[in-house]
C-alpha cells in the first residue's frame, strides 16, 4: 500500500524531491509512506519509519494535524537528537482513506547560524557596554587630570610671580636703602648749618624721607602679598591703590606672553 500511495499520489516527485516527504493516515496518525530524503534527514531506514506514530516522531508535542505551514518543528532523529524543519501539511483522500502529506525542509543549520548570530550580537552588545563604561571612566579621568594640571599651572604661576616680585623688591630696596642713608647724612650736614639756612632744607629733607619710607612700605607690602598668594592660595591682602593698579596691569601683560605650548 505504501508503494502504491507514493507512486499514485506523488509519482516521480516523491522519489526525486529535495525535500523530505512522508504520508500519515489522519485517523491513526501513523506513517504509511516516506521517501529516501525523509529517512536520510532523520538518520533512519525508510522501512523503520513505516508504522511510526507522528506523535512519537514529533519531539515537542505540537499539534501538526491541521493543514498549513509550521516553523521550527523538532522531529526526532534516530539518536533522539532533534532535527528542526519547516513543515508543510496537505490533506488528501485516496480510495476513501484520509491522508496527510508532510513535506519537510531541514532548517537545523540555519537555526544553528541564527543562534551563533544571536550569541555574537549579545557579545557585541556586552563589548559595546564595556566600551561605553571605559569611555566614561576615561572622560572622568581626563577631566580630573585637566583640573589637576590647571591647579599645578596656577601654583607654578604663583610661585614664578613670587620669585619675580621678590627680585623686583630686592632691586627696589637697594636704591631706596641708599637713598635713606644719603638722607641721613644730608640731615647731619644740615644740622651744622646756621638756622637761617637750615629751615627750608630740613623741611625738604623731611618730605623726601617720608617718600622714601613710603616706598619701603609699599615694597614690603608687595613682597608680603606675593608670599601670601604662593603659600595661602586664596588669601587676600589689601594693597595701596597705586600698587594694586600697577600689579593688575603687570599681570595682564604677563598673560599675553606666549608659553612653550603656544605658537
Amino acid at each position: 500500500m505504501a508503494d502504491r500511495i507514493a507512486r499514485e499520489v506523488f509519482g516521480l516527485l516523491f522519489e526525486t524531491s529535495s525535500e523530505a516527504v512522508f504520508i500519515v493516515t489522519r485517523d491513526t496518525q501513523q506513517i504509511v509512506s516516506a521517501n529516501v530524503r525523509a529517512a536520510e534527514m532523520l538518520s533512519r531506514e525508510v522501512d523503520s519509519m513505516i508504522g511510526l506514530s507522528l506523535e512519537v516522531l514529533e519531539l515537542e508535542g505540537r499539534d501538526l494535524r491541521s493543514p498549513g505551514h509550521y516553523e521550527d518543528v523538532a522531529l526526532r532523529g534516530s539518536d533522539d537528537y532533534p532535527v528542526y524543519v519547516e513543515l508543510n501539511v496537505v490533506h488528501l483522500e485516496l480510495d476513501g482513506v484520509a491522508l496527510a502529506a508532510y513535506s519537510a525542509r531541514d532548517t537545523s543549520e540555519r537555526r544553528l547560524l541564527q543562534r551563533e548570530l544571536v550569541a555574537k550580537h549579545s557579545a557585541l552588545y556586552t563589548a559595546h557596554a564595556d566600551l561605553e563604561r571605559a569611555h566614561a571612566q576615561l572622560s572622568a579621568t581626563k577631566h580630573e587630570l585637566e583640573t589637576r594640571n590647571q591647579e599645578i599651572a596656577l601654583l607654578a604661576w604663583r610661585a614664578a610671580m613670587g620669585e619675580l616680585v621678590a627680585g623686583i623688591a630686592h632691586h627696589l630696596n637697594n636704591p631706596v636703602g641708599a637713598l635713606a642713608s644719603t638722607l641721613r647724612r644730608i640731615d647731619r650736614v644740615a644740622g651744622e648749618l646756621p638756622d637761617e639756612h637750615r629751615g627750608d632744607l630740613v623741611r625738604l629733607l623731611g618730605r623726601v624721607a617720608q617718600l622714601a619710607r613710603r616706598i619701603e612700605s609699599n615694597v614690603a607690602t608687595i613682597v608680603t602679598a606675593s608670599r601670601s598668594n604662593v603659600h595661602a592660595g586664596s588669601g587676600r591682602l589689601e594693597l595701596p591703590p597705586e600698587l594694586a593698579s600697577v600689579l593688575s596691569t603687570f599681570a595682564e601683560q604677563l598673560e599675553d606672553i606666549p608659553t612653550k605650548d603656544q605658537p
